[in-house]
């Protein structure tokens, strides 16, 4: 199982707050069976500056105590880019905030409603061939109102990531229903914990087992551990990649007839 979407890494965020935080979570992380983990502070300038620099030298620190902790787990770097503002693009590629060097960006933003630009913000991302990762698209306003909305971002090449607590009903039965209905759709690509590491509580396998008994094991492994690793590797991901069988609607009784007295 591989965790594309955490707040774990210490003092950078509204995550962990210190390192024996953080040494806690590892444990759990460990012992979940979860073998690759993506730390990703926010990197929201003027609130979090989670820089390439910051970053970097907090993630070397954990790594000289990674095999005390969590020795079978495989760490990785990156960030959760607000989108809002014109330089945010250039922040991107300023700092390296993309996850394992690869082209896929994990990105975020106002979940009571999308800020004016970020349509505008994705396309130029995608021009200039990023490949955005909009996180917890279900506890997004719009989207819970309506979750059909979520294909205008697969329409504009853009994938999705659901939260483990969403899976669980941490944030309420209409964005457990939502995420339910976006995996059903084939909508999601990725499983992440968004763990910020308030309770001692790491809930990934659990989520994991939760799609497996309402969907199936080929939903599960795709989301949580297949096209986690492609990512990871910049592999190309479809955007679609499920054909949703409609129920063959029933003739009404005049259409049976005009059947058979057409033929």
């Amino acid at each position: 199982m591989i965790d594309i979407h955490n707040h774990i890494l210490p003092g950078l965020d509204d995550g962990a707050k210190d390192i024996e935080t953080t040494i806690e979570y590892l444990k759990l992380i460990q012992e979940s069976g979860v073998k690759k983990l993506v730390f990703t502070p926010h990197y929201m300038p003027g609130f979090y500056e989670s820089t390439h620099k910051a970053v970097s030298s907090i993630f070397k620190d954990i790594m000289k105590i990674k095999d005390d902790y969590a020795p079978d787990v495989h760490f990785y770097h990156s960030a959760e880019v607000y989108l809002n503002g014109e330089n945010i693009i250039d922040d991107i590629i300023k700092e390296n905030l993309f996850i394992n060097n690869s082209q896929y960006v994990l990105v975020e933003n106002n979940l009571n409603g999308f800020t004016e630009d970020l349509y505008q913000l994705l396309y130029q991302m995608t021009r200039k061939g990023m490949k955005p990762i909009l996180a917890h698209p279900e506890r997004y306003q719009e989207i819970k109102e309506n979750p059909i909305k979520a294909d205008d971002f697969l329409q504009r090449d853009v994938y999705l990531q659901i939260n483990t607590g969403s899976i669980l009903g941490g944030y309420g039965k209409q964005v457990q229903d939502t995420a339910f209905e976006l995996i059903d759709r084939g909508w999601v690509h990725f499983l992440g914990s968004d763990c910020h590491c308030r309770s001692m509580v790491y809930d990934f396998p659990e989520a994991v087992d939760a799609i497996r008994h309402e969907f199936d094991n080929k939903m599960a492994e795709l989301l949580s551990q297949t096209f986690p690793e492609k990512m990871l590797n910049n592999e190309h991901l479809p955007h679609f990649y499920m054909v949703r069988k409609e129920t063959p609607k029933k003739k009404s009784f005049l259409e049976k007839m005009l059947d058979f007295f057409g033929e």
